[in-house]
């Protein structure tokens, strides 16, 4: 009586070849997929305007809504210059409350690297003033640019390419 075990060394080896090969390609598909950032499009972000204290929450949906993101960072991104300035709650709520600005909250830190020093920052929020005397009085104005982690930082980061673009984006979204 001849026993023929079930599993042979060539189908064991074969079954390994085949998982190997699946791993592969599922590894090869994700490498492939494009990159996408630590959130999906609007997901976990907010976008608050306070325009003289009145706070209005864009929804999500809006078309606009992802670039209002992208600008924004692209904004603090590319800053120029850095603002001497020690930033607190109360000049925070100043701007909020007697100003027009753009508020970028993220439910967890991004990762952003600002060209004008190299430095890496994690911040949570991001804010723009849109008017005031964080904002320059030219047709296109630089503008500082506040960030923090879980507070606003010190030493906001300064646009001497200016704001036109955000306010566009906003005027075409219904915000003026």
């Amino acid at each position: 009586m001849i026993f023929q075990l079930p599993l042979t060394f060539k189908s064991l080896k074969l079954r390994t070849s085949y998982k190997l090969l699946i791993s592969s390609g599922l590894l090869i598909i994700l490498m492939l997929m494009p990159s996408f950032s630590c959130r999906e499009k609007g997901k976990n972000v907010r976008i608050v305007i306070y325009q003289q204290g009145k706070e209005t929450v864009l929804n999500p949906e809006l078309s606009g809504y992802e670039d209002v993101i992208k600008t924004a960072e692209n904004l603090l991104i590319t800053a120029d210059d850095m603002l001497r300035l020690i930033v607190d709650l109360e000049l925070i709520q100043k701007i909020k409350k007697e100003e027009s600005a753009i508020e970028i909250i993220y439910s967890e830190p991004i990762k952003l690297t600002c060209n004008y020093n190299r430095e890496t920052i994690h911040p949570d929020r991001i804010l723009i003033p849109l008017s005031g005397e964080f904002v320059g009085k030219e047709e296109n104005p630089p503008v500082v640019i506040f960030h923090g982690y879980p507070e606003y930082s010190s030493g906001p980061y300064v646009n001497s390419k200016g704001i036109a673009e955000l306010k566009k984006i906003l005027h075409g979204i219904g915000i003026k």
